[in-house]
């Protein structure tokens, strides 16, 4: 099965992830780590950039990985190793 990651899916995860950790009564932040290739990340990374910034402004890529907080939870997407 093959997941299509963009920022809303990526929102939407979170999201749901936090509310329901937290309805399971688990209140500590907690991480789920998501391994894509070097260039999904690069797609991601550049959805993220534009969903949250005014097109004014430069895309920069980050290196080997995105971190995204949520109230209960942090969504760490990470590039898989070329090894």
């Amino acid at each position: 099965m093959e997941l299509k990651l963009n920022s809303y899916k990526i929102f939407e995860l979170g999201d749901y992830i936090s509310k329901f950790l937290l309805d399971n009564g688990i209140n500590t932040k907690s991480e789920l780590i998501i391994n894509v290739d070097k260039k999904e990340l690069t797609k991601i990374d550049e959805d993220l950039f534009y969903r949250e910034n005014t097109r004014d402004k430069e895309f920069i890529p980050s290196d080997d990985e995105i971190h995204i907080s949520f109230s209960n939870t942090s969504i760490i997407i990470k590039a898989e190793n070329d090894n």
